[in-house]
């Protein structure tokens, strides 16, 4: 029997956390949210800034208010602050005239590029792309540790329109967050897991352009996607696009169950192939679209509803972390045994961080497990940001931080606490989606 590892178990730490979307800005999911709980559970809605859905912040007045009424330390801030903000920020029209943003219905209307090369997390990034949590007070500090982490690279962080995101600024820069290092981009946000739903970007090999390509927005599991379809829209037609040829395809990809390692090679889960069952000739379309020269699908992870790749990564050409419980004779053990055979067989280098197999929160609804996801990390420019998560994992922290020196000696490691985004079912690599400097690009294989 699997020892179950115990953290915390006071459910007042954790009475924020209600697992569901209200990251996100649409009205029309916080109501059906609300409308569906049964009244011995109402009181979560307490917990959550619920008013400022409906009625955002209209002046730096509120917009203080705002601050306060969500609990996080705004003393700091001023109105004067918010003000100042807001008459620098641009508008999301403002972005999309600019041509930074492509925001449009998400149906097949380009063909791709004829040699795309994918761009790894270790080449030369710009920066990455961030979802502020903005209605969701429990993941402010770890946006904010993201976005230090950050600090040598430009942050393309989501945020709501007008004084609603010039609080967020306001409240960032009170933390010492140099706003220089931001690009905001005000508007609709959708789910905040920009690793999913951001398109895939690369170079095409041949002529040097930039070059993205927008698959149609998986979204977890066919019910979310009926659950939260306004939100999955937005998913669907937001793309940071600057500087980059844009092309879009029918082909359903939830980037939580994509790798590359920048040699043409891609590695899937099989949600790839149910995701697309509709799809004929799926292997040949999904070679052009990638230029793959070889494809890799593995079995999905086990205990993972939505067919994410959490527990491996590949951190260089011929690099790749797996994680491995400790317990010989649990199920995720021979599942990455097998991982780390198949992959040896491959060519790549393995090393193996910590995977703990239990993790209890007790939180509103009832006793929730979780894993430490220790290679859902981010590359970006001689960074990694991996996760840590204290109380009984301490232990199992230092070991992902040895692998990681072991693996990347040449690295520095910005470990960011992720013991609250672990409840949301991800991580950082889940909330970040790195963005090749366009600039200079590598058309190299």
């Amino acid at each position: 029997m699997t020892k179950e590892l115990l953290v915390n178990q006071n459910p007042d730490n954790f009475k924020n956390f209600v697992h569901y979307p209200f990251w996100s800005m649409d009205r029309e999911s916080w109501l059906e949210y609300a409308n569906s709980l049964e009244e011995k559970d109402k009181f979560v809605l307490s917990y959550f800034p619920f008013k400022w859905a409906y009625a955002p912040p209209h002046n730096a007045e509120t917009a203080l208010e705002f601050l306060h009424d969500i609990s996080v330390d705004f003393d700091r801030v001023t109105i004067d602050d918010i003000e100042n903000i807001y008459k620098t920020i641009p508008t999301f029209e403002e972005l999309k005239k600019e041509g930074k943003i492509e925001f449009r219905e998400a149906e097949s209307d380009e063909t791709p590029t004829n040699s795309f090369r994918m761009i790894p997390e270790w080449e030369t990034m710009s920066g990455a792309i961030l979802s502020f949590p903005s209605l969701y007070p429990p993941l402010w500090d770890f946006s904010r540790s993201m976005i230090e982490g950050l600090d040598h690279a430009t942050v393309y962080l989501r945020i709501p329109e007008g004084y609603f995101g010039a609080a967020v600024l306001a409240w960032l820069s009170a933390y010492g967050i140099d706003l220089n290092k931001i690009q905001p981009i005000p508007g609709p946000i959708g789910d905040i897991w920009a690793r999913d739903y951001s398109p895939v970007y690369g170079v095409d090999k041949y002529t040097g352009r930039p070059v993205a390509h927008k698959f149609s927005f998986a979204a977890f599991y066919p019910e979310y996607r009926d659950l939260c379809k306004s939100v999955v829209d937005i998913d669907n037609q937001f793309a940071w696009t600057e500087g980059y040829e844009i092309h879009r395809t029918e082909i359903m990809i939830d980037g939580g169950y994509i790798l590359t390692d920048g040699n043409g090679t891609y590695i899937f889960t099989r949600r790839v192939l149910k995701d697309n069952a509709h799809i004929s000739n799926l292997y040949a379309k999904l070679e052009q679209w990638l230029s793959a020269e070889r494809l890799i699908i593995v079995d999905e992870e086990p205990d993972d509803p939505l067919g994410h790749i959490n527990h491996f990564k590949m951190v260089g050409p011929n690099k790749m972390l797996i994680g491995l419980p400790e317990d010989t004779r649990h199920p995720w053990y021979k599942y990455y045994a097998n991982l780390t055979r198949l992959f040896e067989g491959y060519g790549y280098d393995i090393y193996h961080v910590p995977c703990p197999t239990g993790l209890t929160r007790w939180l509103p609804d009832g006793q929730h497990t979780v894993h430490g996801l220790y290679a859902n990390s981010l590359m970006c420019n001689g960074r990694i940001l991996m996760c840590q998560y204290g109380g009984n994992l301490a232990k199992y922290d230092e070991q992902a931080v040895e692998c990681y020196k072991k693996a990347l000696p040449d690295i520095e490691v910005i470990p960011v606490d992720c013991s609250i985004v672990a409840n949301c079912g991800g991580a950082i690599n889940c909330s970040t989606k790195e963005l090749p400097d366009y600039k200079n690009l590598n058309t190299n294989m």
